[in-house]
Formats: C-alpha cells, sequence, structure tokens
C-alpha cells in the first residue's frame, strides 16, 4: 500500500476512535445527569440509610441440656429464630396508611407508632423485638414499604417452666449485654456467654451488618459452651406433677421435691411450687418466684434431724438401737417444757421407737447421753453450718448459731436434737441423708455433668472426693432404724410392697416474725428417705410448705414419697429387694 494509503487508513482509525470517546463521554455525562439531577434525591437517601456503625457482636449462648435414662440429651434451653420488626421513615410515602395497616401486629399504641413512623430523617427505627416467624410471614406478607424484618437468635425454653429455677433466665443488663440470672444461666454465665467479637463498617437499610472485600474490621466471636445436666427430663416431669398436686391439693403455700443419687451427688430432679414460664418471666409479679428454694431458703427441719442425732450418738458408742429410757411425754430443759407430738406417752421406749413415731424427749435424751460439744462438733461434720457446693447460686449456708456457743443454755441443744433452733436449706438435708445412704461417705451435690465447648470438646466438671463423716457400721445401723420408721412407725405411708425403705417424717413448726415464738397454725411438713435400703440408688426429699388439709407429714407427703419412689421402680426397672415382704 502507498504511503498515501496508509496515512489514509490511519486517520479513518483516530476518526472512529475520536467518535467512540465521544459516545462513551456522553454516556457518562448522561450517567451522571441522571444519578446526581433526575434520580439524585433518591440515591442520596439510599446512601444515607447506609450508616457507619461501630458495633459489638454477642457471640451464640451455649445450649442447656437434660437427660433420660439412656444417656441420650433433650435440650432444655435452645436459641431460637425470631424477628425484629425495623422501619426505615425515609422510604415510608404515608406513616399515617402505614400505621394503620401495621398496627393490630405490634404491641405499640397508635400514636407511639405513628410518631416512629413520622421520623422522616431517621434512617433507622426498631418497632418491635422478638415476632416469632408466623407473626413476621403475616408481615412480610404486607409487603409494606419502608418495613423489614431482621432475623436474630432470642433464648428459647421448649419446657416453658420445667425446672425453672434450675435453669433461670437471660435479659439484657444496662449495658445491654445479654447475662444469665438465676439457676444455670448465672451459675455458668461466662461459659455460656462465650466470647464476643466487634464490627466497624457499614450497616444496610435493613439493618444488616455489611461485609465486603473493603471497608470493615471483624473480630470474631466464640460461640459459648453448651451444659449437659444431670437433671433426667421423665423425673423432673414427674416430680413436677407430684409436687403441684400435692401443694394445691392440700391448700399449701409452696414446696420442694428432689431426687439424687447418694453414691454421686447427681441430682436426677429438682423441683419448687409455684413454677413460671422462662420465656414470660417479664410478665411475673411476685418475683421471688426466681428464688430457688431448694438452695435459698433455709428452714428449721423438725423431726428428720432425729436420725442425725441417732448418727451421733452411735457412731461415738453413747448408746445402741436397743437403748431405753423411760419416757412421761415431757422433759423439762431450762426451765421449758419439751413435749411429744400430740403429747403422747410411750413409757419405755428403745432408741428405735424413739425414730418410729418421732419422740421428741427420746432425741432430748439421745442428745443428753452424746454431750453438747460433741454433737456440735459432728453437726458440722455433717455440713450443717456451710454450703453443699452445689453447681447453683445464691446457696445460703447453714444456720447453727444457736449451739455454736458451748456456753449457750441446754435448751439450744435439746432442741436441736429434733430439728429445732437450727436451719438450713433443702438440700443439705438431702446431703445428710445421702451420708447414711453411702455407708458413712459424703457426696457434693452437682448438676452439670459435662461442659461442650464450640469446638466439641468435652469437659467433665470437678469432682469432690468423698470424706467419711461415720462408719459404714453406723450408717448401716441408722439405716435398719430408719426401715423400721417405714415399717412400723408414722412412715408407713411410704412403704411399697417388696422393697425396703428407709425414711423419717418431719412435722416442724415455722418460727413468728422478729422471733416471737412458734406458730400455732402453721408447719413444714417433710419426708426424707431412699431405697432400695440396702443398696441405695435413690434419696428424695418432699417438703411442703404452710399446708391447710393435713396435720402432719405422716399423712401428706409420705404418700408423695411413694408416688415418686413407685415411679422410678418402673421407670429404671428395679427389682424387688425384699421378696418375702410380697
Amino acid at each position: 500500500m502507498s504511503l498515501r494509503g496508509n496515512l489514509k487508513s490511519h486517520r479513518q482509525r483516530l476518526l472512529i476512535t475520536s467518535v467512540l470517546f465521544f459516545i462513551a463521554a456522553f454516556i457518562i455525562v448522561m450517567r451522571f445527569f441522571d444519578l446526581q439531577i433526575k434520580h439524585g434525591e433518591t440515591y442520596k437517601a439510599k446512601a444515607q440509610m447506609m450508616q457507619q456503625v461501630s458495633k459489638k457482636l454477642e457471640p451464640e449462648r451455649g445450649l442447656i441440656y437434660f437427660q433420660d435414662k439412656n444417656n441420650q440429651k433433650i435440650p432444655v434451653v435452645i436459641n431460637k429464630k425470631f424477628y425484629n420488626v425495623i422501619a426505615i421513615p425515609k422510604e415510608i410515602e404515608n406513616a399515617t396508611s402505614t400505621a394503620e395497616i401495621l398496627l393490630p401486629y405490634l404491641h405499640l399504641p397508635a400514636q407511639e407508632l405513628l410518631l416512629k413512623l413520622n421520623k422522616s430523617n431517621d434512617p433507622y427505627e426498631p418497632l418491635a423485638k422478638k415476632i416469632d416467624e408466623a407473626e413476621a410471614e403475616k408481615i412480610k406478607s404486607l409487603n409494606l414499604k419502608g418495613i423489614y424484618l431482621e432475623a436474630v437468635n432470642y433464648r428459647y425454653y421448649p419446657f416453658k417452666n420445667s425446672a425453672c429455677q434450675v435453669i433461670g433466665f437471660i435479659s439484657e443488663n444496662k449495658d445491654q449485654k445479654l447475662v444469665g440470672h438465676y439457676g444455670l444461666e448465672n451459675y455458668y454465665n461466662d461459659i455460656l456467654a462465650g466470647q464476643g467479637g466487634h464490627y466497624s463498617g457499614w450497616r444496610d437499610a435493613a439493618g444488616r451488618l455489611i461485609r465486603s472485600i473493603f471497608g470493615y474490621q471483624e473480630e470474631l466471636t466464640r460461640g459459648g459452651a453448651s451444659l449437659v445436666t444431670t437433671i433426667d427430663k421423665n423425673i423432673q416431669f414427674k416430680i413436677e406433677e407430684e409436687l403441684e398436686f400435692l401443694v394445691t391439693s392440700r391448700k399449701a403455700e409452696s414446696g420442694t421435691i428432689i431426687v439424687m443419687e447418694p453414691k454421686t451427688g447427681r441430682i436426677l430432679g429438682l423441683a419448687n411450687w409455684p413454677a413460671f414460664d422462662l420465656n414470660k418471666y417479664n410478665e411475673v409479679k411476685d418475683i421471688s418466684v426466681f428464688r430457688n428454694s431448694a438452695v435459698e431458703d433455709r428452714f428449721e427441719l423438725g423431726s428428720v434431724l432425729k436420725p442425725i442425732t441417732m448418727a451421733i450418738g452411735i457412731e461415738n458408742n453413747k448408746f445402741t438401737p436397743e437403748t431405753t429410757y423411760i419416757d412421761k411425754g415431757v422433759v423439762r430443759v431450762s426451765g421449758h417444757d419439751i413435749k411429744n407430738y400430740r403429747n403422747e406417752v410411750y413409757g419405755q421406749a428403745t432408741m428405735t421407737k424413739v425414730l418410729e413415731m418421732s419422740i421428741n424427749t427420746g432425741a432430748v435424751y439421745a442428745q443428753s447421753l452424746i454431750g453438747n460439744e460433741l454433737f456440735r462438733n459432728y453437726m458440722k461434720k455433717f455440713g450443717f453450718d456451710r454450703k453443699t457446693g452445689v453447681d447453683l447460686p445464691n446457696e445460703v449456708p447453714g444456720d447453727l448459731k444457736n449451739i455454736e456457743d458451748l456456753s449457750a443454755s441446754q435448751i439450744n441443744f435439746s432442741t436441736a436434737a429434733f430439728g429445732q433452733g437450727i436451719s438450713m436449706n433443702p438440700l443439705s438435708l438431702v446431703r445428710a441423708y445421702a451420708i447414711i445412704a453411702n455407708k458413712g461417705k459424703s457426696v457434693t451435690p452437682y448438676v452439670v455433668e459435662k461442659i461442650i465447648d464450640d469446638s466439641g470438646t468435652i469437659i467433665e466438671p470437678n469432682k469432690y472426693e468423698p470424706e467419711q463423716i461415720i462408719s459404714e457400721k453406723t450408717a448401716e445401723t441408722v439405716t435398719n432404724m430408719l426401715i423400721k420408721v417405714v415399717e412400723n412407725g408414722y412412715g408407713k405411708n411410704a412403704a411399697i410392697k417388696g422393697y425396703t425403705i428407709a425414711g423419717k417424717t418431719g412435722t416442724a413448726q415455722i418460727i413468728l416474725p422478729n422471733q416471737k415464738g412458734y406458730s400455732e397454725e402453721d408447719n413444714i411438713q417433710t419426708f426424707m428417705g431412699f431405697f432400695p435400703a440396702a443398696d441405695p440408688k435413690f434419696v428424695i426429699l418432699v417438703k411442703l410448705d404452710k399446708p391447710r388439709i393435713g396435720a402432719a407429714a405422716s399423712n401428706t407427703v409420705t404418700y408423695t414419697f411413694r408416688d415418686i419412689a413407685f415411679y422410678l421402680i418402673n421407670y429404671y426397672n428395679l427389682p424387688p429387694d425384699n421378696p418375702t415382704a410380697f
């Protein structure tokens, strides 16, 4: 091709390139015009809706499980997806109309809702929290402009009020951080909560954090560990059913039932009544219902303490089950008359009969043989002056101040022998009977068996070494005495044919306010027992507070104990240990 031809071709290519450049420039200019002039306000509003945020990231909280007899885990505390309803007022064209349509789906006063929707300069306005999926779908189907749904995990308790005081609940503190209150949610809060993170970046109009390759920084969270408890779901349901019936049928104020393995300290069931729905804790009017009475409240035990007095005396060779004394129905101590229940007089009675018929004067006689210092020291050895060490919050220690000082009046020691003037929480009493059932060795009650961290690693909490509190021989001797109580004494209504049950009733007076004596109307009725007596699998407490029907424990809580024991026999298919009783 000639030089002239090359120049002509070059000019054509340059012309085409110039035309294309000007076309591209024209398109870009028109696009800028479209963005900035024609639709400028729209895109400006959308840009403003994306807010820069610096936000703490809450980790997913660990779960809590019950078990069953086959060690199958049953989730009782989970994180369930709910929805928050939010508004972007800038996008709402008619606030009044939107409020009218939305109002039936939200728990907000009409004026408050309208006020929120009318905040024209507000790019993010929360309207409602914790809307369930069904309600969220209804709101979504309204297709309301400027109304969004934000998926959020909330704590959820599928079994509602089951073991409510054992589990506890969570809520936001003043720093808007979720923390546990009461029960396991509180005691293991740091373990369940995990490790929080942090996000710095942008949030879109629906409140979602924007994660792209540019423009944000994030410190990742570490999920909370989960708890596998010792609580057996089926046993827990059974004792709750029995307790509700017991309290309501006897027109009582409240009650507690505990089922524990005496050899291990594993708590299989713990129930208090009244109870509350964990999902609606914020609707509870009387917050005292949140308290776990089994560990947070003391009571004067009454006659369920007499077997401990007998154990102390027998352990120290002060008397035997066959030791006798003459009961006259009353004994005078430090200027005070101590009488038997219903003013009964038994004449010559053995220490075994003292337990069978719950003779107060017999317990006083036994304590006089033991002596004050030895009696006080062994009450401490049984742990009645301290906490049990259970992994539940707010446990109160026992109160032995009336017998702490050996120079105190003798009446203090005499009444303490049958459980008056000293107090402790119900679980302390369960632990004491477990010592007898466990051949004289101590146990530490516990609720959490395993901790599973977010990587799946299983951690087992530390177990305490047992201590020999009384000899195996003494424990066996007292057990045989308690069997006689169920066979021949006030514990008869707890008996089950074919099974040896060791137990003791207690009907304790309630001290009046300001320490002004004891109530003539109200009492606390308790039955403590364990079975099968030769090789105990379960120790059970049934406690009833201020019943209006039923004057004594022998005719109330003994029946409940029997029904729970019968259930456990069938649940675990326990063979009879006393077939001659059929």
